[in-house]
């Protein structure tokens, strides 16, 4: 057992403020750990100051002129003097994800710890930029070569931060599904999936906002979306029946980007929503955002996944990601909290099939917007913590006593003592920062852990397939995006190997 556990905070944002801070704090006793240095850019310094004022946190901190590719040479030697000198142990890494790359390849030739948070890469103009969306991909692929390089001299933790990994309800979905394979030998034959942020966004704040952006060429499937590729690849996954494994997928992406929306909800709209006020908000008219939203990322996606082995398709998997959907915003000025605190409301839909043996239905449909303090009626439909399982079986072939069952956020927050006041997907993300640190003090071997690096690659392949498939359609090419399944090699787009 190491005597203390000291870490470098990467990123001070609504994430870290709301889940890396305070649980870190709640586990400072139990785990001996500390936070030695907290990173942010220069313009977060005042609020970043003033949270940690009053919070009682003490901690040192770094404030950094922005970048993203590269991490700039003096900041590397700076933070290496930084890590040798107070024995730092790993990391955490919540920064606006283009950011991630440069900072894993960091920390990983100083052999550190890593804990970041989804999704592993992504990159400005993903969404109009064959090689910048294919770099999605070669960047998981170099992280992961990086990592694999020095596992022998000195064992570490890579772990991505996929709170449905570590979820409850989805930790019993995963169990069925394994059930039901063992017990008849039948895959995932199909799986629809759906996400919805209920995040409105008014046309001026698409351009100017930097928190889970548009302007940088990516949107919806780099934000929360990459949730939903990962919790997708491992339902998929779980049966594990050899002989029936895809050996390749074919994806195709329809995307809607912001000039759509603009058509969706125009200039002529907004008065009817709310007077007067939105001429206070209002920047540019729909001609100027027309132009301005050129290679703008994604609001909508929707993605067809075919997995095929021997050339023939054996799953249909559908995602559907939205940002504009249902919501509670009200209002013309967007709050100070944009990442639970702006009238966000999360709707997810998950329908997986196992041929005639069974279908399982995961509903979680919130109604509210406010999201801080929680009870034991926010498991009802329309509650912060509703989540529903229904579990059908052929149960004349399987055997049991009723063709449907049906379990409640209720029934497993019972079950495993979960705290009621508390979301649960954000108890979940306390489980991720467990496991982190219980494989750090060594209580906890690889084997054991659910979300290290080397489980990502097809998640990660899903992703970039996405953007390379909507790249191609715009260019007038095949927009079908082939990709092997579970094999380190790139992917192939519109019939050659890129």
């Amino acid at each position: 057992m190491k005597s203390a556990i000291r870490i470098i905070l990467i990123g001070v944002g609504p994430h870290s403020k709301r889940v890396y801070l305070p649980e870190l704090a709640k586990l400072k006793e139990k785990f001996q750990v500390e936070i030695s240095l907290a990173i942010d850019i220069k313009t977060e310094a005042e609020k970043i100051i003033d949270h940690f004022v009053s919070h009682n946190y003490t901690i040192n901190t770094l404030f950094i002129d922005p970048f993203t590719e590269k991490m700039p040479d003096a900041l590397r030697t700076d933070l290496n003097k930084f890590v040798h000198r107070n024995s730092i142990d790993a990391v955490i890494i919540a920064t606006e994800p283009s950011c991630h790359h440069a900072y894993a390849e960091w920390a990983l030739g100083l052999k550190l710890h890593i804990l970041m948070d989804k999704p592993i890469s992504t990159r400005k103009n993903a969404v109009s930029d064959l090689d910048e969306a294919n770099g999605i991909l070669h960047d998981y692929l170099n992280l992961l070569r990086l990592y694999n390089d020095f596992q022998t001299e000195k064992p570490t933790i890579f772990s991505i931060n996929v709170q449905r990994r570590y979820h409850p309800g989805f930790q019993y979905v995963m169990e069925s599904i394994k059930e039901v394979g063992l017990a008849t030998n039948c895959p995932v034959t199909s799986i629809h999936s759906s996400h919805s942020d209920g995040q409105w966004r008014l046309p001026s704040e698409i351009v100017l906002q930097d928190y889970h952006p548009y302007n940088k060429g990516h949107g919806k499937m780099s934000h929360s979306g990459y949730h939903i590729f990962d919790i997708v690849s491992q339902l998929y996954n779980i049966p594990d029946i050899a002989d029936k494994m895809p050996e390749s997928m074919e994806i195709i992406s329809s995307l809607i980007l912001p000039t759509g929306f603009i058509i969706q909800i125009n200039e002529k709209d907004y008065p009817g929503y709310f007077k007067n006020a939105y001429e206070d908000v209002k920047l540019f008219d729909d001609m100027q955002l027309e132009g301005i939203f050129e290679d703008y990322g994604e609001i909508d996606a929707t993605i067809l996944i075919r997995m095929l082995k021997e050339k023939k398709n054996i799953a249909n998997i559908t995602i559907n990601l939205l940002h504009n959907s249902f919501s509670r915003r009200s209002w013309v000025k967007p709050n100070h909290d944009l990442y639970k605190g702006n009238g966000r409301v999360k709707h997810e839909y998950h329908n997986i099939q196992q041929g005639p043996f069974q279908n399982i239905q995961v509903h979680s449909y919130q109604a509210n917007d406010k999201h801080h303090h929680n009870s034991k009626n926010d498991f009802q439909t329309g509650g912060n913590n509703h989540f529903d399982i229904y579990i059908f079986r052929n149960i004349d072939i399987i055997g049991g006593e009723h063709p449907l069952k049906i379990i409640t956020m209720k029934d497993l927050s019972e079950l495993h003592n979960l705290d009621d006041s508390k979301l649960l997907t954000e108890q979940a993300k306390t489980a991720v920062i467990e496991e982190f640190l219980n494989f750090i003090n060594g209580s906890l071997s690889k084997k054991d852990l659910k979300s290290n690096i080397d489980s990502h690659l097809n998640g990660v392949k899903m992703m970039a397939a996405s953007y390379l498939s909507h790249i191609q359609q715009k260019m007038g090419k095949n927009p079908i995006v082939n990709v092997e399944t579970d094999v380190t090699s790139a992917i192939v787009h519109d019939n050659k190997s890129w």
